[in-house]
């Protein structure tokens, strides 16, 4: 790296080998921010000269400001273009190389003829969901599991087929609400807990942690009605169980090893642990004793605007009227300002014990493997949270499964909620012919 700057002519900084470091792309803003538990960062040990070109592939999902126009033009850069951010499915495995919608997701597909009562139509796919207050309001309660009170975001009457969906590091319940709201207008009842340490739910105490056995234990007491002495199960029948990113690992160990509580099985952009060579053993272990000894802090922000921008430069499909809605959840005031509501210690990654000796890549595809519920995979074209031979890892541990490919990045809940929602729909009306 020294010698590749000192030819390029600009200093060097021992900082750069170091990016995951300290307050370093660990705000949990940037997308592809997986501190210590990146499963890409570590593996580059040579320049791929052919990625050079990859930049002129990408498609923007918005026009560039006029400055970074200039900027691209003084530099020479041949500027990509623009597309249109859209929810329409997109890409499947068996689709044709141009992109076009697939035959099997064509809107008349996923409306059987024989089944067409109205609350089980999905919305039209071409348009974006929006916050249209007369559909099902959300509603707010608390769970007392093991002491610590989690939030629970729910719509949809009470006696609905319930959807339980359960959300990725750093996100909320009530990132579903896209989603949610057009099931629960089908009759659905959908539930999504704030994740110990997100949203409203309570943060752990300092002996406490967030490893994939604490998330699995929280599901596991809502879905079973174990929280509290007089806590009731969520339903006593088999249902959907939705996860994205992190959510999704947990949905998918959970749907291993309660395989009578799951019905069927949706993951979006599910992710694997990373992969953890015996050498490094020792420095994971050391840099996240590091991080226990100095905690990450929170940035402050100046108000609940400069938090939902912060949240639209993550996802720049979210609208503005979106952004503003969560960043009003997702913050508290503090110190003149507001800060993100989430424990700061999320951000240290290895905390999640998705690379720990307990539970390795190994093992997690072994559980994927014993996963007996119908399953789709749901994955962004524009996403690169997953390697090639990542997605070829998740398939082959779960041959049954189906997997879709919608337009959009890794927060496809956000940039193609109405896809979501009519593959959900189709998933229940092929469940009961």
């Amino acid at each position: 790296m020294a010698k590749l700057c000192e030819f390029l002519g600009i200093p060097f900084d021992e900082a750069v080998l170091e990016p995951y470091q300290g307050q370093r792309m660990t705000d949990g803003v940037h997308p592809q921010s997986l501190p210590v538990d990146d499963p890409n960062f570590r593996n580059h040990n040579q320049i791929d000269s052919t990625l050079g070109e990859v930049w002129r592939q990408i498609q923007l999902p918005r026009p560039l400001g006029k400055f970074a126009e200039e900027v691209a033009t003084r530099l020479d850069y041949q500027l990509p273009l623009l597309v249109e951010p859209s929810a329409q499915p997109a890409n499947l495995p068996d689709s044709n190389p141009k992109g076009e919608q697939p035959s099997n997701l064509q809107p008349s597909n996923l409306q059987p003829s024989n089944l067409q009562p109205s609350n089980l139509q999905p919305p039209n796919l071409g348009q974006k969901a929006t916050l249209r207050e007369e559909l099902e309001p959300m509603q707010e309660s608390y769970l007392d599991v093991r002491g610590l009170q989690l939030c629970l975001c729910s719509w949809g009457p009470a006696d609905g087929e319930l959807i339980l969906c359960v959300h990725g590091v750093l996100e909320h319940g009530a990132a579903w609400e896209e989603i949610a709201r057009p099931l629960a207008s089908m009759g659905y009842r959908v539930v999504a807990p704030d994740q110990r340490g997100h949203g409203l739910s309570q943060h752990v105490g300092m002996g406490g942690s967030y490893q994939l056995i604490d998330y699995l234990g929280d599901l596991d007491a809502i879905a079973f009605g174990t929280a509290e002495p007089n806590a009731k199960a969520l339903t006593d029948q088999p249902f959907i169980l939705v996860g994205h990113s992190m959510g999704a690992v947990v949905a998918a160990t959970f749907a291993s090893v309660r395989p009578e509580k799951v019905k069927s099985l949706l993951l979006l952009e599910p992710v694997l642990p990373g992969e953890q060579k015996d050498d490094q053993t020792a420095q994971n272990i050391a840099t996240h004793l590091d991080y226990l000894a100095s905690p990450p802090q929170h940035q402050v922000f100046a108000d609940i605007e400069a938090a939902a921008n912060r949240l639209r430069r993550l996802t720049p499909n979210l609208s503005e009227e979106l952004a503003l809605k969560h960043a009003q959840r997702l913050t508290e005031p503090f110190d003149g300002g507001v800060r993100w509501r989430w424990d700061p210690r999320l951000q240290i990654r290895t905390g999640i014990g998705l690379s720990g000796t307990g539970f390795n890549r190994d093992k997690y595809t072994q559980l994927l493997s014993q996963i007996k519920a119908p399953t789709t995979l749901v994955y962004g074209n524009n996403s690169n949270f997953n390697r090639p031979e990542d997605l070829a890892l998740q398939q082959a541990a779960i041959p049954h499964a189906k997997t879709v490919k919608l337009s959009g990045g890794h927060n496809l809940h956000v940039d193609a909620p109405d896809a979501i929602v009519a593959i959900i729909a189709e998933k229940r009306l092929n469940l009961k012919n």
